[in-house]
C-alpha cells in the first residue's frame, strides 16, 4: 500500500490542532455572542436609545418631505430615502387606503388591496403634509439589528484571533524546535560531538532527532575504534620493529662471522649457518604476521578481482602443493575429491595464502600418525571443502594472535563464501564454502 496513504504522527497532530482550535473558537463564539446579546438587549431595553433613534428618523423624514416637496405619488424618492438611512420602512395611508410601502408591498399600494390596519398603535402613526394631500405615515424601525450585526461581527473577529492564535501556539512550539536542532547539528558540524540531541514529543521530528543522535553515537564509536585501533597498530609495529630487529641483528652478525671467516672450526661454521637460518626463518614468521594483521585490520582495502576458473584444475592444484610439502614433512592423508567440472571465480593469490595458512598451522600443530583428511564436495551451487587433522598434544602450542585465521575468513568473505573452524580436544577442522557459477560437461 503506498505510503502516502498514511497519516504521519506529526500531520495527525496538526490535524488535532486545528480540530481542537475550531472546537475551542466555535465555543468561544458561542459564549461571546449570548452574552453580548444579553447585554446588549438588556441596554436597549433600559434606555431611551431606539426611542431616540425612531424620533430622529422620523424627523429626517419630515424634513426630508419638506425640502424637497415630496408628494405621496413619488415613491421612487421616497425609496431612496429608505435605502438610504437603512433600518426603516416607511408606510402611507390615505383614508385607510395603503398608498406607499418600502417592504415588498408595491403591488399592493398599485391595487390598493391593503386597507389601514386599525391594529397600529395609534402612537405610531404620524400625520405628514405632502406637496399633493395631508396623509398619515406609520414607520417601523430596526435600529436594533444594527448594533446586533457589530456585535456578531467583533465575536467572529475575536473567535477568529483566538483560532489563530490557537495555531500559532502550536507551530511556534514546533518551529522553536526545528531551530533549535538547527542550532544542535551546527554544534556537531563544528566538531563537538558530545553534545547531545534533544529528543521532544513523540512525532518525525522526535524520530528525526533520535535517528541524528544515534548517528552522532555510532559515529563516536566508529572514531573511538579506529582511534583504538591506530594505537594497537603503533603498538603492534613498535613491537614487532623490536622484535624484527633482534633476530636481524643476531642474523647480520652471524653472516659477518661467516663472511670474514671468523669462525674457528667446521663444526662452528655449521652452527653459524643453522643460526643464521633459525634467524632468518624467525624474520619470515615476524613478518608474516605483520603482514596478516594489516590484512585483516585494513580498512580501506577494496573489493579483489575475481578471475574466472576452472574449480576442479584450480582445487587439485592448490592442494598439491600442500600435500608434497606435507609429505616432506612425515603427515600422512587421505583425499576425497570432487570429480565433476565446475567454474569458479577467485582470486588465486589470497585463495593461495587461505590454503598456505591453513596447511603450516597444520604442519605446525598436526599429529603425523593420524592421516590428514580433504574432503570436496558440491551441493547446489556452492563447493563445501573441508580438512581435517588430529593434533598433537605431546607439544606445547604457542599463545598466538589468531591474525591468521582472520585473514583467511576475511578473504573467504570478499570471496561471498563462509569460513568456519571448529576444536575439539585431539581435532581440528576448517570448512570452507565458496559459490560456483555452473557445472561444466
Amino acid at each position: 500500500m503506498n505510503k502516502n496513504f498514511f497519516i504521519g504522527r506529526l500531520k495527525a497532530k496538526l490535524i488535532g490542532v486545528l480540530l481542537l482550535s475550531l472546537a475551542l473558537a466555535a465555543g468561544l463564539f458561542l459564549l461571546l455572542h449570548t452574552a453580548s446579546e444579553g447585554l446588549l438587549e438588556n441596554y436597549l431595553i433600559k434606555t431611551s436609545f431606539i426611542k431616540n433613534q425612531q424620533n430622529n428618523a422620523l424627523s429626517a423624514f419630515q424634513d426630508f418631505v419638506a425640502e424637497n416637496r415630496i408628494a405621496t405619488t413619488d415613491h421612487e424618492r421616497m425609496a431612496a430615502w429608505v435605502r438610504n438611512e437603512k433600518y426603516v420602512n416607511v408606510y402611507l395611508f390615505k383614508d385607510n387606503l395603503l398608498l406607499f410601502a418600502t417592504d415588498g408591498y408595491k403591488s399592493a399600494t398599485q391595487s390598493r388591496e391593503y386597507l389601514f390596519n386599525t391594529a397600529i398603535n395609534d402612537q405610531l402613526i404620524y400625520n405628514l403634509e405632502f406637496s399633493d394631500t395631508n396623509a398619515r405615515v406609520y414607520m417601523e424601525f430596526f435600529f436594533e439589528y444594527k448594533y446586533y450585526y457589530i456585535v456578531t461581527i467583533l465575536n467572529v473577529a475575536v473567535s477568529v484571533l483566538a483560532f489563530i492564535v490557537l495555531i500559532l501556539i502550536f507551530f511556534n512550539q514546533k518551529t522553536s524546535y526545528i531551530s533549535r536542532l538547527e542550532q544542535e547539528i551546527k554544534i556537531l558540524e563544528g566538531g563537538n560531538l558530545d553534545y547531545p540531541i534533544s529528543i521532544r514529543g513523540n512525532d518525525e521530528l522526535s524520530s528525526l532527532a533520535a535517528s541524528i543522535n544515534e548517528m552522532r553515537t555510532s559515529f563516536i564509536e566508529r572514531l573511538n575504534s579506529e582511534n583504538n585501533a591506530k594505537v594497537a597498530n603503533r603498538e603492534l609495529i613498535a613491537a614487532m620493529s623490536h622484535d624484527l630487529r633482534t633476530p636481524l641483528t643476531a642474523l647480520l652478525g652471524y653472516l659477518d662471522i661467516i663472511k670474514y671467516e671468523k669462525y674457528k672450526t667446521h663444526e662452528d661454521l655449521i652452527k653459524y649457518i643453522h643460526n643464521s637460518r633459525d634467524k632468518a626463518y624467525q624474520i619470515k614468521q615476524l613478518s608474516d604476521k605483520l603482514f596478516e594483521y594489516f590484512t585483516v585490520f585494513k580498512t580501506d582495502e577494496d573489493d579483489l578481482e575475481l578471475d574466472a576458473f576452472n574449480g576442479n584444475e584450480l582445487i587439485d592444484q592448490l592442494i598439491d602443493e600442500q600435500l608434497l610439502i606435507l609429505q616432506n614433512n612425515g603427515f600422512q592423508f587421505h583425499l576425497d575429491a570432487f570429480e565433476q567440472p565446475f567454474k569458479i571465480h577467485v582470486h588465486l593469490v589470497s585463495i593461495r595464502r587461505v590454503f598456505d595458512n591453513i596447511f603450516s598451522n597444520i604442519i605446525k600443530y598436526g599429529n603425523k600418525s593420524v592421516p590428514i583428511n580433504i574432503r570436496s564436495n558440491i551441493s547446489g551451487q556452492h563447493l563445501s571443502l573441508t580438512i581435517e587433522n588430529h593434533v598433537n598434544t605431546d607439544i606445547k602450542k604457542e599463545i598466538g594472535t589468531g591474525i591468521g585465521i582472520k585473514t583467511c575468513a576475511r578473504i573467504i568473505e570478499k570471496h561471498h563464501g563462509h569460513f568456519s573452524i571448529s576444536q575439539t580436544k585431539e581435532i581440528f577442522t576448517v570448512q570452507i564454502s565458496l559459490a560456483i557459477q555452473d557445472r561444466l560437461n
